[in-house]
């Protein structure tokens, strides 16, 4: 990720560091001022803006550990009142992200009496958690589906790692809504992954590294909400207090930015791949609106732009049919 460092926020981070000498590897996210507009263009109920936040933060802590150019998407879809979340990173660290929900359902679980102080069931069982890597039309698309599991968003990407037999991992999702009016949201995460034996301590026997695996996932533990979400303590900071014991290094910063891909000519081209009489059908008054659904930026089709977009749908139907 190479976002440029101008149009971001320092606190707007993803930071990869590994620990006991290269054996364990992860990722440090605070994200601020991004998951504050984008959270800020849905305004959706704060419950729905705090899963929302949890999974744009494990999103990019999840793509800090990839080698791809493109796009990273980490969809959830569920039965329960939130029944989809979708955000996704690029390779340059552009963000972006929405939930779709049903408010009744929201406010009646929220208001549900729940015994043993148990988590608001938002998203419900009987879903499913899917990774996706998408590097443009002529490579292959990689994605990863798991069944839901767990209360929390941090249980399913847990779920997904046994299921999927890859590297042992360990996530820990933070989020502080703003207290005040014109407060930041604040959302964290925390990811510490096993490396494959090969790429460990080869001076370690597996035991060892077993005992050496335990012991960071204990420190990793202890870090408390209001440290991982804390913009006075510095990630390189938090990293050394939680693993000084154990060796730890931090790497590069990777900034973050909330930046969104769609665009006029994007909606056009969606326009466009309709048949010429439904394209038409859609206009009311004469003009089409169409929002997009990640940054809820409105692009409007007049009559003209009606017209034109079914004359070329048209012209390029009649180029592409057999004389």
């Amino acid at each position: 990720m190479a976002a440029d460092q101008a149009a971001v926020d320092p606190n707007d981070v993803c930071l990869p560091f590994i620990v006991n000498g290269g054996a364990f590897r992860g990722r440090l996210v605070r994200l601020t001022g991004t998951v504050t507009e984008i959270l800020a263009r849905h305004k959706d109920p704060e419950p729905v803006s705090v899963l929302l936040a949890e999974a744009m933060a494990a999103a990019v802590a999840l793509a800090g550990g990839l080698k791809y150019t493109g796009v990273f998407t980490l969809q959830v879809q569920a039965k329960g009142p939130v029944n989809m979340l979708v955000t996704d990173v690029t390779s340059e660290g552009d963000l972006r992200g929405c939930a779709k929900f049903d408010p009744e359902a929201v406010a009646a679980e929220m208001e549900r009496v729940r015994a043993g102080g148990k988590m608001p069931h938002l998203i419900g069982a009987g879903g499913h958690l899917a990774f996706t890597v998408d590097q443009g039309p002529d490579t292959e698309r990689y994605q990863g589906i798991v069944e839901l599991s767990g209360e929390r968003l941090a249980d399913a990407v847990h779920h997904y790692f046994r299921q999927s037999e890859q590297l042992e991992s360990a996530l820990k999702l933070a989020v502080a809504p703003p207290k005040a009016p014109g407060e930041s949201w604040r959302a964290g995460a925390l990811l510490l992954q096993r490396m494959p034996e090969e790429g460990g301590l080869k001076l370690l026997s597996r035991d060892e590294l077993d005992d050496a695996w335990r012991t960071a996932v204990i420190l990793m533990g202890s870090v408390k909400d209001a440290e991982l979400l804390d913009l006075s303590l510095t990630p390189e900071r938090l990293l050394t207090r939680l693993f000084i014991t154990v060796g730890v290094v931090p790497l590069p910063r990777r900034p973050i930015r909330f930046k969104c891909r769609c665009s006029q000519e994007r909606s056009e081209r969606i326009l466009a791949s309709f048949p010429v009489e439904e394209v038409t059908s859609y206009a009311e008054d004469g003009k089409i609106n169409m929002t997009c659904e990640y940054c809820r930026a409105e692009y409007v089709f007049t009559a003209a732009h009606i017209e034109d977009i079914a004359r070329r749908h048209q012209t390029e139907t009649e180029k592409g049919s057999p004389t």
